[in-house]
């Protein structure tokens, strides 16, 4: 066996075996502790990325008060691919140690500190997010591995449904901000600490033997997403030739690497090629929506964030109802499930467009609920998907570039499309009806927002066969 190839991942037991049922046994009793630490997480990014503006005035700092959403945002996006890919390889137990820990750290100072200085709060979100992601991407490698393949789709939409239930909080915080003390939001995630005897005991210890951290290939991969998602947000030239370097730096390593963390066979099988393709176009609007209904209100109606966002969280918590629809998931199965995710994705996008002469409850409580139904049916079935076409072994490393690509493509969207929405293009009219100005540039970004989308499902109806051509006979009842 050629060397490169020897260390895939540490070993799954089979379905059926004395020890498989030993290790699903005990991902169960993990999975609820995992899910509160990555609920604490969430509603930490959701709160703070909607108050970082009153934050930074409070402080005396308005000018680097972005940098408390938008570093933490980068850091985010670099560790989705290395702790999904670590899963493969290293102990899931010392992982949710290392971030539980990191999170609390975090949130112990800027508790502590965060009044003082608009730094402490930085840094301190930086730590919340690296710490707090280690729970989602434990949970979603646990799910992959240690889960029977008929229930997996179950426990993806429940955590798809605790993400949408702590965004919506996090949303409706935001709302209310001024009623709150925002200090006292870095105390929450403490409590996690007492959740470390239970996880110990319960989550696995198991190590790839003879597999080595590839410290170069994190390291290169995360240069590039850092670079990439710098870029879409000054639309510097730098940044630009950073990403490029870096890429082709990334490239040439993992071709020439004894044992990459990833190797060029991932980026040479079609089916992953096309899933993620699939992920990379339907996830492109998923950060400017909330971005964009907000300015709907600010402009078009002229009423307050709070306002705002008592009529944008009923579609979220839609979503998260919703959540718990795995069971009507697994009826339907993969193709149709995702076929009606995105359609809804796009044609909610549409409707919100077509929603703006009718007014406020139109446009921002009811059309949004069409895009939030249509995410409730893509997230598990595309992500199941994206797993099944590679070994198990693997996995880990497909959900952290699917966390990698949904990340990246997120931030690229908001920063053009919110670029766009600044500027007032296309703002003589649409086929809406709407008046010359703001209402009609809005309008109009969020028509092609609506056909990007589809153009995602038209992929996945085009390049059915071939996503499902690796897994047909293990799958072929589930589709």
């Amino acid at each position: 066996m050629d060397e490169k190839t020897k260390i895939t991942g540490i070993p799954v037991p089979a379905e059926g075996t004395a020890e498989y049922e030993k290790m699903n046994k005990m991902a169960k009793k993990a999975i609820p502790l995992i899910l509160i630490i990555f609920t604490l997480g969430i509603l930490e990014q959701q709160a703070f990325g909607m108050i970082f503006v009153n934050i930074g005035k409070q402080l005396g700092s308005e000018a680097l008060a972005p940098l408390i959403t938008s570093i933490p945002g980068i850091v985010l996006g670099i560790v989705c691919v290395i702790y999904g890919s670590l899963g493969d390889f290293v102990s899931l137990k010392k992982m949710t140690i290392f971030g539980t820990l990191l999170l609390v750290i975090g949130s112990a100072i800027g508790f502590i500190l965060g009044p003082v200085n608009i730094w402490a709060v930085v840094i301190a979100r930086v730590l919340q997010s690296a710490g707090g992601q280690v729970a989602g991407s434990v949970f979603l490698v646990l799910v992959s591995k240690y889960v029977s393949k008929v229930s997996r789709v179950i426990y993806y939409q429940i955590f798809v449904a605790v993400f949408r239930f702590s965004a919506a909080l996090g949303v409706v915080l935001a709302g209310y901000v001024e009623k709150i003390d925002w200090r006292w939001l870095f105390a929450a995630p403490i409590v996690a600490i007492f959740f470390l005897p239970s996880l110990s005991r319960n989550l696995p210890d198991e190590h790839a033997e003879g597999a080595e951290v590839d410290g170069i290939g994190f390291t290169l991969i995360g240069l590039f997403a850092g670079a990439v998602t710098m870029f879409f947000t000054n639309m510097n030239i730098w940044w630009a030739a950073a990403s490029v370097i870096t890429l082709i730096a990334f490239i040439v390593y993992i071709n020439k690497a004894k044992n990459p963390f990833i190797t060029p066979e991932f980026f040479k099988n079609p089916a992953f090629i096309a899933t993620m393709s699939v992920i990379f176009i339907g996830y492109f609007f998923s950060y400017t929506l909330n971005a964009g209904v907000n300015a709907i209100g600010l402009n078009v109606y002229g009423i307050d964030s709070a306002e705002i966002s008592t009529l944008l969280v009923w579609s979220i918590l839609l979503a998260a109802v919703l959540g718990f629809c795995g069971p009507l998931i697994k009826k339907m199965g993969r193709t149709t499930s995702i076929i009606l995710a995105l359609s809804s994705m796009g044609l909610g996008l549409i409707a919100i467009a077509f929603a703006i002469p009718y007014g406020k409850v139109a446009a921002l409580l009811i059309a949004p609920c069409i895009y939030y139904f249509g995410t409730s049916f893509f997230y598990s079935p595309i992500v199941d998907t994206a797993t099944l076409t590679v070994p198990a072994e693997e996995s880990g490393r497909v959900l952290g570039l699917n966390d990698l690509i949904q990340a990246i493509t997120g931030s690229i969207g908001v920063s053009l499309f919110g670029g766009m929405m600044s500027s007032g293009v296309m703002s003589g009219g649409s086929l809406f009806g709407t008046k010359a100005g703001a209402a009609s540039t809005y309008a109009n970004i969020f028509m092609i927002g609506g056909f990007i989308v589809l153009a995602a499902l038209a992929i996945y109806i085009i390049f059915h066969k071939t996503i499902y051509s690796r897994t047909r006979e293990e799958i072929k009842d589930a589709e």
